[in-house]
């Protein structure tokens, strides 16, 4: 990797999904500075109350006046704060109160592509939603001094959803030329009539790559890429297309930063030498959604990507995280810097699993045991590290072994959870493991919720105490759950994890002439690493099962291998598919348990996104069930 270093070394607090103490931001800038950063990204959605904008609660929102208290702070350590407030996609924060809700593409009875009425995206075709945001944008860029200002626009996926919308297509217009102009309104905004560039998230022109042509070539690209390696970019919801986007906007002359996140190592290096290879203007580390964590267990990374994209450090990886760890931690023994390294690798460990479902879903080749072996040896290593640290890193530690612990538990309900279904012997057992299990539990939440307390004071609603309370509900009413349900076991083959493909999975009984639903959602694997995963599904423990129904339809197409049911009738497995409707190749396949699978709807992502028309046909196929002798 050449050695160069970034003009632009930021990193971003999502303020939007979880509001931080300002006590605790001005701590943060305190050491991002002292890390190599420049910049201080504040992802806030609409988290600012302003003239324009004075609905938020005073507990889930900033004033004017605490946010240039901020910037203030910044500018004396000599950062930049530079502000992201959507301004299409991720609006929920403005259009959820009923002074805006007429702004929202989804209004009246209108549903988006997945079928949601959730507000979420200003509509492009109406006049007031530019007359709104000029306001807000303006507001919030006196705020704000920084030369750049960064208009979201990512994720937009209902787009050209509404009537006004619709009739703009039907007009001649495009989805792209829809996506352009809006973009082509905020750079009126923030370029012509503000004097700042424009940054934006860059994965729609995955779908409308026609709107770079119409847009001016100093609005900077925001490129995030989250995979562990990062030697091109991958599609978004997009076929998991592989392009070179970094060399393609340099081609058409536009500056990019590269955006990783702080969840492993790895992503931060491979993405860096990808942006090495070319000419970023900059890095943006983004953190995200941090309702269920902290931002203290982030730090190491964060620390380690400030001090790469300062030094441009030629590939000595090792040497600059173990300075970094040493720093932090004041301990530089190898040991704990191996220990360290491991848990920043892995990715970082987080309570992300609390309802039954999470647990019934699993990975084919089931090799979560790998991390569940490492979460043990690191619980038998760092907590001897507390009382070693330097103290203003004592929490930083305290979080990682708390996640780690996490882990665990989870590990173990993977495994735990699904024997209830499977038969009745052994249910007082298993509800005493439940037990033993659910009291670790609650020592977890228990110290999570007292280091909210500590980290967050006076931030409500403690979210941390609202997980662990529904977390505790759902593991209290498995023995009873298991008492009247057995499993109906899908064995699924998804090769793009971004697709958002609907199934819908209904039974018939014996002597019963109605299907029943068991389920209807969006069935993705644990990860994105694996195609082939399983679930179970909760059935009737006492009636018969004679036959399957499945219908699909949507976006990226669903892939099933097997059927397997169970329950106080017997063990019974696919005997026969029949009534197959819509497009569904080698149905046959479900027939045997093997990695052979049949594929149901439309392949093309992208085709069906830009044609909603193929993402609405419904794709079905019927099983008849044998039992096993």
């Amino acid at each position: 990797m050449k050695h160069f270093a970034f003009k632009i070394r930021a990193v971003q607090i999502d303020l939007a999904r979880q509001t931080e103490p300002i006590d605790f931001i001005k701590g943060f800038i305190d050491f991002i500075a002292s890390n190599g950063y420049n910049t201080l990204v504040l992802y806030l959605e609409g988290r600012i109350r302003t003239s324009s904008f004075s609905f938020l609660p005073k507990n889930e929102s900033y004033s004017t006046d605490e946010m240039r208290e901020i910037v203030i702070y910044a500018g004396v350590q000599n950062i930049e704060v530079i502000p992201v407030v959507s301004t299409l996609g991720h609006a929920g924060l403005f259009l959820k109160y009923s002074e805006l809700e007429d702004l929202a593409e989804l209004r009246g009875k209108v549903k988006g592509r997945f079928g949601s009425s959730v507000k979420h995206l200003f509509c492009p075709s109406l006049s007031a939603t530019y007359q709104f945001l000029e306001n807000y944008i303006t507001e919030i860029s006196e705020i704000f001094p920084s030369q750049y200002f960064h208009v979201g626009c990512d994720e937009t996926w209902d787009i050209a959803c509404c009537d006004l919308c619709q009739e703009r297509l039907k007009s001649g217009e495009s989805q792209s030329d829809i996506y352009g102009k809006h973009l082509l309104e905020c750079y009126r905004i923030v370029t012509r009539k503000l004097g700042k560039r424009m940054i934006l998230w860059d994965d729609m022109f995955e779908y409308y790559p026609q709107a770079l042509d119409v847009l001016p070539r100093d609005v900077i690209m925001a490129c995030w890429q989250y995979q562990a390696d990062v030697e091109k970019t991958v599609g978004h919801f997009n076929n998991h297309a592989v392009a070179d986007s970094l060399a393609y906007y340099e081609q058409l002359g536009f500056d990019y930063l590269i955006c990783p996140k702080d969840y492993t190592i790895h992503n931060i290096e491979s993405f860096t030498g990808y942006g090495a290879k070319h000419q970023p203007l900059g890095g943006l580390l983004t953190t995200w959604e941090k309702s269920e964590s902290f931002m203290l267990q982030s730090m190491p990374a964060i620390a380690y990507a400030g001090r790469l994209w300062e030094s441009g450090v030629n590939g000595d990886y090792d040497q600059l995280l173990q300075n970094v760890i040493s720093n932090i931690f004041g301990i530089g023994d190898e040991l704990f810097f191996q220990s360290v390294k491991a848990v920043y690798s892995s990715g970082l460990y987080l309570e992300r699993r609390t309802s039954l479902n999470t647990f019934l879903t699993k990975r084919e080749n089931n090799e979560e045991h790998v991390r569940t072996r490492l979460a043990d040896v690191l619980l038998y290593v760092l907590p001897g590290y507390l009382d070693k640290v330097q103290a203003d890193s004592r929490g930083i530690l305290e979080e990682i072994v708390l996640s780690l612990r996490s882990e665990k538990i989870s590990h173990e309900l993977d495994e735990l959870l699904p024997e209830f279904f499977k038969s009745d012997a052994g249910i007082q057992e298993l509800t005493g493991k439940l037990h033993a299990v659910i009291a670790r539990i609650e020592e977890v939440g228990q110290a999570r919720v007292a280091m909210w307390h500590r980290i967050r004071p006076g931030i409500t609603p403690c979210v941390m105490a609202n997980i662990y309370e529904n977390y505790l509900k759902n593991m209290r009413q498995i023995p009873a759950l298991a008492a009247k349900q057995g499993f109906l076991k899908a064995h699924f083959m998804l090769p793009d994890q971004y697709s958002a493909q609907t199934t819908r999975i209904f039974i018939k009984y014996a002597g019963e002439k109605t299907w029943e639903k068991i389920e209807e959602g969006v069935f993705k694997g644990p990860t994105t690493a694996d195609c082939f995963y399983n679930r179970l599904f909760l059935i009737d423990k006492e009636k018969m099962p004679t036959a399957l129904k499945i219908e699909t339809f949507g976006y990226g197409g669903q892939g099933f291998t097997y059927f397997e049911a169970e329950n106080r009738s017997g063990r019974f497995v696919p005997a026969a598919v029949c009534n197959v409707t819509g497009s569904v190749t080698n149905p046959e396949n479900l027939l045997s348990h093997d990695w052979r699978w049949a594929f149901a709807g439309e392949r093309n992502t992208l085709q069906a996104f830009l044609n909603t028309k193929l993402a609405e046909a419904v794709h079905r196929f019927e099983i008849e069930l044998k039992i096993v002798e």
